[in-house]
């Protein structure tokens, strides 16, 4: 004992003299002053797989929700803007390849609600040659696990990586954190690991985005925060994204509406609001949403039950782009039984305030030669 503490304690003496020979010999990081930015091009501009959305591309973004509140749709929803390149709740989207990984829906729900989204939205299946939505219900899905706080990553994990490697996907998508994730959801050192070396390896390999799904804990449950665990599941991703229902206390009026909020972006403002209402089985945008904390009013459904039944309308007899005069439009609600019986000026006011609303969201456009409104473009593709 007394040679083994005589040894320790001549070697602290020859590190504290810089002479430790023991020591294994590392090269020094590499780093130049950043006065060499002088002589190089400036980096390109960031880029974005959904600058609305925070969404960047290249990096690890979170999308948190309760279970059953639909954040699966949406997700699903932003696969297909994306593989298709088409804007997403009016939102432009810079798209490409995307690989979707859900591990709590079956194959054939996956292809149920594709149908059913492409079917609402008017795309072609045809189109999808870039979407890749696999179902790994049922199946192992742990990326990482860990010893002694060190990360080990899995096969699956591997096999994830070739597979991006593969098909170089614009976007990943991870549904859930809950299903791929082995290691304590309160630990700082894990979370971190999981986010920055396994899932950030992925976005560094290959270039991808990931959107990693994920439950609020009961805690953000309860307050409505959204987050929850360690606060390294806010912290260690670039944008996170919270769905949740509007803050009302009439329920009817909020049963199928949600909230889509930007609650991190570190690229970019955060806080902003998109107000989403189910419909045809995907979620679009509320163009009448309730204000929040506000009382019940029974009559409010009126303008977004209208809006509706106006684009309803424009798809199924005037897709291709033709004008239709505003007579037409009303007599057309009017029929449906969309708008009441009445004095012309008082029933048709609703109406001129859903195609004001609709123009301002791009989803029509007004013309003056000849006098009406018609579809835009991307709406009607």
């Amino acid at each position: 004992m007394a040679a083994e503490i005589t040894h320790l304690q001549a070697r602290m003496d020859r590190v504290a003299q810089g002479n430790d020979d023991e020591r294994p010999k590392y090269e020094p990081l590499a780093v130049e002053p950043a006065s060499q930015l002088v002589g190089r091009a400036p980096p390109p501009p960031r880029d974005w797989v959904c600058e609305g959305l925070g969404l960047p591309a290249g990096r690890v973004t979170s999308f948190i929700g309760n279970g059953g509140f639909g954040k699966t749709t949406v997700a699903h929803q932003i696969a297909i803007a994306c593989a298709t390149n088409r804007s997403i709740f009016g939102m432009p989207v810079s798209g490409g390849p995307v690989l979707s990984i859900f591990c709590e829906d079956e194959q054939p729900e996956l292809d149920r609600k594709t149908r059913i989204i492409c079917e609402a939205e008017g795309i072609d299946l045809g189109l999808l040659d870039s979407a890749y939505l696999l179902s790994r219900d049922g199946s192992d899905n742990i990326l990482c696990s860990f010893e002694r706080d060190q990360i080990v990553l899995t096969d699956f994990y591997w096999q994830l990586d070739a597979t991006f490697a593969r098909l170089k996907p614009r976007l990943g998508i991870i549904d859930t954190a809950a299903d791929t994730f082995a290691g304590d959801f309160m630990s700082t050192p894990h979370v971190r690991q999981f986010i920055k070396v396994a899932l950030g390896g992925l976005c560094h390999r290959h270039g991808s985005a990931i959107l990693l799904l994920a439950h609020p804990s009961a805690s953000a449950m309860a307050s409505g925060d959204g987050g929850g665990f360690s606060t390294a599941w806010n912290n260690s991703v670039r944008s996170r994204l919270y769905l949740r229902r509007p803050k009302s206390d009439d329920a009817e009026e909020i049963a199928d509406r949600r909230v889509l909020e930007i609650r991190k972006a570190n690229y970019g403002p955060s806080g902003g609001l998109v107000p989403l209402i189910y419909s045809n089985g995907r979620f679009i945008l509320d163009l009448s949403p309730i204000e929040e904390g506000a009382k019940p009013i029974k009559a409010a459904k009126i303008d977004t039950r209208l809006a509706l039944s106006v684009m309803g309308y424009f798809k199924q007899h005037a897709a291709a782009g033709q004008v239709v005069r505003f007579g037409a439009i009303f007599e057309a609600m009017q029929k449906a039984g969309d708008i009441p019986a009445g004095e012309y000026q008082t029933v048709r006011k609703p109406l001129q305030r859903v195609l004001t609303s609709l123009a301002e969201q791009n989803l029509l456009s007004p013309c003056d030669v000849p006098r009406g409104y018609r579809m835009v473009r991307e709406t009607a593709e």
